[in-house]
């Protein structure tokens, strides 16, 4: 059974829920309706008992996803507005973080921003060995990232390399993400299907409430200390910097940068 909301799918294949994020023309770029279609795969997949994995991935094999559609900030008319953005997108990765069943990222291509967190709220990720990860915003947009996604990526890839990836707006290659644990296998094009479907196995075979219990263990610890951050995001969100690296990035001009 295929559910089809144009910009994503949501496929039924036995006890597996597949989302697949389907803008391969915009390499799966992230609408707010996606958000919306991915809460909705969380929500079917906790309440069909049927259901023991829920996996991601996107169309087109050139993108998992490369991160939020930049198109919807134009309509941003003040800060509150990405206050709300955030506040939405933590709501989507913290249902992701809690839904009962086991989680897969598959990814191959293009792993970035909002897709890279996607990717990092899933209890286990795996890579075509040419996929690229990555976190562009302090040379595209400006903007930031909330505190709770900070603490995320900070769990799966350190706090180090975070800082390094977004400041110097580098790429980590599939061989950096398996060493840094952001990735537990990674396989070549000819090799990855075979790989996902061991994986997908071995998800399958799994007592779903010890992975559960152990993922919310983990959450719990990682969320106890974070703190309210909407201060920061107000001052990026209300900043001449976004909206000059919003308007850069659709007329394909880097912004520059006045800090303000």
């Amino acid at each position: 059974m295929t559910e089809t909301h144009e910009e994503i799918l949501i496929i039924r294949r036995g006890e597996t829920l597949d989302v697949v994020f389907n803008r391969p023309e915009k390499r799966n770029a992230l609408t707010p309706q996606m958000y919306d279609a991915i809460a909705g795969a969380c929500r079917r997949a906790d309440s069909d008992r049927e259901i023991r994995l829920l996996t991601l991935r996107g169309a087109g094999g050139e993108a998992f996803s490369a991160g939020s559609d930049i198109g919807h900030f134009q309509t941003f008319s003040s800060f509150q507005d990405g206050l709300d953005y955030e506040s939405r997108f933590v709501g989507v990765l913290t249902e992701l973080e809690k839904v009962r069943v086991p989680t897969l990222a598959v990814i191959d291509g293009v792993c970035a921003g909002a897709g890279l967190l996607l990717s990092a709220a899933c209890d286990v990720r795996i890579a075509t060995q040419g996929s690229r990860f990555c976190l562009p915003i302090a040379r595209t947009l400006g903007n930031s990232l909330s505190i709770h996604s900070v603490a995320l990526l900070a769990d799966r890839i350190g706090s180090s390399r975070l800082m390094s990836l977004i400041a110097r707006a580098g790429v980590m290659s599939s061989g950096e993400a398996l060493r840094s644990g952001f990735l537990s296998d990674c396989a070549t094009e000819s090799e990855f299907a075979t790989l996902t479907a061991q994986v997908s196995r071995d998800l399958l075979a799994a007592a779903p409430m010890t992975v559960w219990t152990i993922r919310e263990s983990l959450r719990r610890i990682r969320t106890r200390v974070i703190a309210d951050n909407d201060d920061l995001m107000s001052m990026i969100y209300s900043s001449d910097d976004f909206k000059a690296g919003v308007d850069g990035f659709l007329r394909g001009e880097r912004p520059l940068w006045a800090g303000v």
